[in-house]
């Protein structure tokens, strides 16, 4: 009685498990069948200029809206003054505006909380011991004000909260339609990383363990274990004791269902050869980034894809574009390459006339610490001259240099 009783447990927990992996797989099947992909036009835009100074092109700055404060103006007047603004703002002054406005978060808190900003920025210092500063310069101060100033500009409904106020930015950047050949190629190049980042979903959920079975078989394998389960359980029904033969059928039937649970779980194996081949396509689009890159000489577009082709993702093999990279240059160490182009990709962007003055938001962010450690060094400079006299360590400039040398030999016109 206990080994059949044994039995009974180790067939209903196999038949549970089994049931899981089923309705698990049966989930992802109706998943896939649900979504559907549009297709993206890969081809570079039309009207690309095959060679064109970059040194003569007007750098696009964040553009601070001016403030309306005649509330007696009528609302047809208003409608025609926002669809003056609106045009004034190109697509790229758009696209950066739409950026800059993530490091706001905190301004945008304080605004609503009628809390002085240069109280947060002093409390910067006195809860983050990885600063150098013991409190903010009376630079930093202006700096942080002017910031402050370029964040409540932004916004055109004080009741918004920051995700409100961003989704409304993102909303009117994709409003306005680009004209010039660098706004065209920044929306191709937002295209393009949309596209590589449905490849990259696609692998990922590849190497998460799938039934190579269809629903068919899993239907069928699952009606089965269900059928048997209630044979076994009859067995048991009304007797307290149980006959030899009634043993064996319960052991016949816990090896059946045994057997059936282990074949639902042998299919949940990761497509080793699915995986080779979405890896593949990815590293062949890549490429077509790294091909279209020749022709760019939008800053914000070079920014976009250099990051996503030159960006290491670790624990993955190598795309042919980085093996080239660590061939060429000399230099191999992942995680060093990744901390390079953190500085050298915006050195390639300031050489395509991108913003890199002291009121850039690349030195914005230096100096008030927006997205990493705050430096007093880079407030009032621009970003070549903080870089090399103060930012990168001797035994880096050899490195950023090559590296440096490399891109743009690479991508030159």
């Amino acid at each position: 009685m206990k080994k059949s009783f044994f039995y009974l447990i180790t067939a209903i927990f196999l038949g549970m498990l089994a049931i899981y992996y089923y309705k698990h797989n049966i989930a992802i099947a109706d998943e896939k069948t649900k979504k559907t992909t549009s297709s993206i036009n890969l081809s570079a835009p039309q009207n690309q200029p095959a060679n064109s100074n970059k040194s003569n092109k007007s750098k696009k700055k964040i553009k601070k809206p001016e403030n309306n404060d005649d509330t007696q103006t009528v609302v047809s007047e208003n409608t025609q003054k926002d669809e003056k603004e609106d045009k004034e703002i190109d697509y790229i002054t758009a696209y950066r505006n739409w950026n800059y406005f993530e490091n706001c978060y905190t301004d945008i808190e304080d605004f609503h909380n009628k809390k002085d900003p240069l109280d947060t920025l002093k409390e910067r210092f006195a809860n983050n011991p990885r600063e150098s500063q013991t409190e903010p310069t009376a630079q930093q101060n202006i700096y942080y004000q002017h910031h402050v100033e370029i964040c409540k500009a932004m916004i055109d409904d004080e009741e918004d909260d920051y995700y409100q106020v961003r989704q409304k930015l993102h909303e009117k950047f994709l409003s306005i339609k680009p004209t010039t050949d660098e706004e065209k190629q920044l929306e191709h190049a937002l295209q393009m990383v949309k596209r590589l980042q449905q490849f990259q979903i696609n692998l990922n959920n590849t190497h998460y363990s799938k039934s190579t079975l269809s629903t068919a078989e899993l239907n069928a394998l699952n009606s089965k274990m269900q059928e048997l389960t209630k044979q076994m359980m009859l067995i048991y029904d009304g007797s307290e004791t149980l006959t030899e033969e009634q043993v064996a059928q319960v052991e016949n039937y816990s090896n059946q269902i045994e057997e059936i649970s282990n074949k639902i779980a042998q299919s949940n194996m990761p497509d080793n050869t699915k995986i080779a081949q979405l890896q593949a396509e990815i590293d062949g689009y890549k490429n077509s980034i790294d091909d279209y890159l020749h022709h760019v000489t939008s800053p914000d577009a070079f920014l976009l894809l250099a990051d996503k082709i030159y960006r290491i993702d670790y624990y993955r093999k190598d795309s042919s574009i980085i093996t080239t990279l660590k061939h060429t240059t000399g230099i191999k160490d992942p995680y060093y390459i990744n901390m390079l182009n953190a500085i050298v990709m915006p050195l390639v962007a300031c050489s395509m006339n991108y913003p890199c003055d002291p009121d850039s938001d690349y030195m914005l962010s230096y100096c008030l610490g927006l997205r990493d450690s705050m430096f007093n060094q880079a407030c009032g400079v621009n970003l070549e001259d903080f870089y090399f006299n103060f930012y990168i360590g001797a035994n880096q400039l050899n490195d950023v240099n090559t590296y440096f040398n490399y891109l743009v030999n690479r991508y030159a016109q």
